[in-house]
């Protein structure tokens, strides 16, 4: 090779080729392109920003023939149809109803909807449900002479309900009762306090929105954002963290915002700091559960039983994506395009095999217990740890078994042997060492400082935050206990401090007592009678009775208010939660607070919203004597400075005070009793019914018409599609409105 300074000048060495013009597209290949591009303008905002740039850069740095190549072969072949699956599986289920078959574009932009769309959805939704029902009962009425009284019957509430929840179940939700209904069991009872959901559109909202944060999510995880890759996030997207850890910054500051009050005293407590001192703290969690573990492994010790840590994880199709390779490269999961499971599809299918499992051990006489915990690998599905411990002669049986099921689908593809179900035998001593590094890392990364992931190689301690992310997001519970006596009682027993119940009881229950007193989790599993003891036949239960108060749907609810023995009789009830509570803002009353407080006028030591006692403050500005906030309300021309946040503060509190509240102890328990609905202008039951024949018509002349027109049409509106005008003759429903 020549180099330039064998050269006597520089001028004359050696340069490279001058490059030929780039090769242009053709017509097909740009029309390709541009195809896809515009499909990708269709899809949430989240996804097309992120295809859109990646685009952008390409045209700019390599040129229209590398741009082009990304838009066709790795977007139009390879993610758009993985997409187009995950939107499919989400899409409104049309033969469960086609009632709303208007509402199916709207609803299938859902996962980029906006919060004030998504409440007009639901506005429309309910609005809807509730005309049919109250259409149905009319006409119900009026067949059988105007007696109301065929509506308390639970066959017809039960026809009404098989038709409104029927509708409802087109978009992907299960209705209140829906298995009682299926299996012939649904009274009248029931079946209005789940009409009762149906027509509320606050009810429909909060389904909606956690549908909108799971479906958005499942189409990050379809294009690989979620995953072990330097380029994505392991367990959880980036976008499903920041909104889980939003929300509880929200509700951090509302707890901060609000005291707990005695409705006898009025004393008040700060409510985070009795948030933070009950098991909603992830540190007392945390310690609660290791207390649990170490308590049951000794359970175990004591009574000569063995332990087991199992694993079991899903079948491929449940991954959508692999890693390949020594630096183990994240590749798509062809095997996951067939059916396009999410997280939740392979919890609910390891929930299935554990069910099998156990009526299995329950035919075989096989008895174990412990401790379950579900965490996620890298690509957001799940996996089960299980801590269990069982006889020494059951021991190999149970595995048997747990392998069997385990295996049992798809257990002949590649890498299942490997891969899907392990067992360990734990050493005594060592039960507690096996979990905790998972609990730990399932709730806050206690003392995994240095540690890092075996899938992703991430540290564990910053995996918590994205592990409890996809926790709630997907709102699949992380630990739960197999064949332990239940937690409930056992935190009830525990708020009785130094008080003997062998009295008001037996020594029987003052045992579980006691135990749960100094924490002995051990001795409280024997005192409950053992491990795998049936609740009903446990030594203490938890007590529940009807509250004062309704419910949003006016129905009657049950609070726990302390233990009883069963033994003993469900009369005899030791109350645990004899004070009534109710949570309150912060702020003090506002009738001691100055309107035109300045720098030097006092404040309260508690919180900036705190008032000052003083009656005759003097004011910096004027020197005169600050008046009250009562006096905002007795002089129309009071003048408030504004610019003081305590009096903006405290002036909006005395105002919602003064507003009237619905009490909920009025209400009537009766579920029989209607609710007058003002008139509005959707669109009636028999337009609604037309709008699929007309979508049909129009689709056989080639027209393809949004949602509004087909609103418009049902109307009676002439509508121009092209060179043709088409319209519908109205239906004559308001013709006592126009007479």
């Amino acid at each position: 090779m020549i180099h330039a300074v064998d050269w006597a000048y520089p001028w004359n060495a050696p340069r490279p080729a001058i490059a030929g013009p780039e090769k242009q597209l053709t017509r097909d290949e740009f029309h390709q392109g541009q195809a896809v591009l515009a499909k990708v303008k269709t899809l949430p905002y989240e996804l097309s920003q992120k295809f859109t740039a990646r685009h952008k850069y390409l045209l700019k740095e390599k040129g229209h023939l590398t741009a082009n190549k990304y838009l066709v072969f790795t977007l139009g072949r390879t993610i758009l149809p993985r997409i187009d699956l995950v939107n499919h599986a989400h899409c409104m289920d049309v033969q469960a109803s086609t009632q709303f078959l208007c509402e199916a574009d709207e609803y299938n932009r859902l996962p980029g909807m906006k919060d004030k769309d998504l409440k007009n959805l639901c506005m429309r939704i309910a609005g809807q449900l509730m005309q049919i029902y109250e259409e149905n009962c009319e006409e119900l009425i009026a067949a059988h002479g105007g007696d109301n009284a065929v509506l308390f019957d639970s066959r017809t509430q039960s026809e009404l309900y098989g038709h409104i929840a029927g509708m409802a179940r087109a978009f992907n939700v299960q209705p209140m009762h829906w298995a009682r209904y299926r299996k012939g069991k649904m009274d009248a009872r029931s079946a209005i306090a789940s009409l009762s959901r149906l027509v509320n559109s606050e009810w429909w909202e909060r389904k909606f929105k956690a549908q909108r944060t799971q479906w958005r999510e499942a189409l990050l995880i379809a294009i690989g954002s979620v995953s072990r890759d330097k380029a994505a996030s392991a367990y959880a997207s980036i976008q499903a963290i920041r909104e889980v850890k939003a929300r509880r910054l929200s509700n951090l500051e509302y707890l901060k915002s609000c005291d707990l009050e005695n409705t006898e005293t009025g004393e008040r407590f700060s409510l985070i700091e009795k948030v933070m001192a009950s098991i909603s703290n992830p540190e007392i969690r945390r310690m609660e559960l290791m207390n649990t573990i170490a308590f049951t492994e000794q359970y175990a010790a004591d009574n000569g039983d063995v332990g087991m840590f199992i694993t079991i994880t899903t079948p491929s199709k449940y991954h959508p994506t692999r890693t390949v390779g020594a630096e183990k490269r994240v590749q798509f999961n062809h095997n996951w395009d067939k059916e396009a499971c999410t997280p939740k599809d392979g919890q609910r299918y390891l929930c299935k095999v554990w069910a099998k499992i156990r009526t299995a051990f329950k035919d075989n006489g096989l008895k174990v217990y412990g401790m379950r915990v579900v965490e996620p690998h890298h690509d957001a599905t799940p996996h089960w740890h299980m801590m269990l411990f069982t006889k020494c002669a059951q021991r190999q049986p149970v595995i048997d078994i747990m392998r069997k099921y385990a295996m049992k689908e798809d257990g002949d593809e590649r890498g299942a042997a490997k891969n899907r179900f392990d067992c360990k035998h734990m050493n005594k001593g060592g039960a507690a060492g096996y979990i905790a590094k998972y609990i730990a890392k399932n709730i806050d990364g206690y003392a995994l400082e240095g540690e890092r992931d075996f899938e992703t190689g991430e540290l564990l301690s910053d995996a918590a935050a994205a592990v409890t992310a996809w926790s709630a997001t997907w709102r699949i519970p992380q630990f739960h206990p197999i064949g332990l006596p239940a937690m409930g009682a056992y935190r009830e027993c525990r708020k009785i401090r130094s008080l003997n119940l062998t009295e008001t009881f037996d020594e029987e229950v003052e045992a579980v007592r006691a135990a749960a007193d100094v924490g002995n989790f051990a001795a409280y599993i024997t005192a409950q009678g053992g491990a795998n003891t049936p609740r009903e036949s446990q030594t203490v239960r938890v007590a529940r009775r009807t509250a004062d108060e309704l419910n949003a749907y006016d129905e009657e609810v049950k609070k726990v208010v302390g233990i009883f023995a069963p033994h003993l009789g469900e009369s005899n009830v030791f109350e645990t939660r004899t004070t009534q509570w109710r949570i309150v803002s912060s702020a003090v009353d506002v009738e001691l607070l100055t309107l035109k407080s300045a720098s030097g006028a006092p404040r309260s030591p508690v919180n900036n919203c705190g008032l000052v006692e003083s009656a005759a403050s003097t004011n910096s500005h004027g020197g005169e004597a600050g008046s009250h906030a009562e006096a905002l309300f007795r002089e129309q021309n009071a003048v408030i400075d504004w610019t003081d946040t305590a009096a903006v503060r405290a002036i909006v509190s005395r105002v919602k005070e003064d507003s009237p509240r619905v009490s909920r102890q009025q209400r009537s328990a009766n579920p029989f009793k209607y609710r007058e609905v003002a008139p509005s202008a959707r669109l009636t039951q028999s337009e609604r019914a037309r709008i699929p024949k007309i979508r049909h018509e129009l689709a056989i002349k080639g027209i393809a018409p949004e949602k509004w027109q087909l609103e418009a049409l049902t109307r009676g509106a002439l509508m121009k599609f092209g060179d043709e005008s088409i319209q519908y003759q109205a239906i004559e429903d308001w013709s006592d409105f126009y007479s």
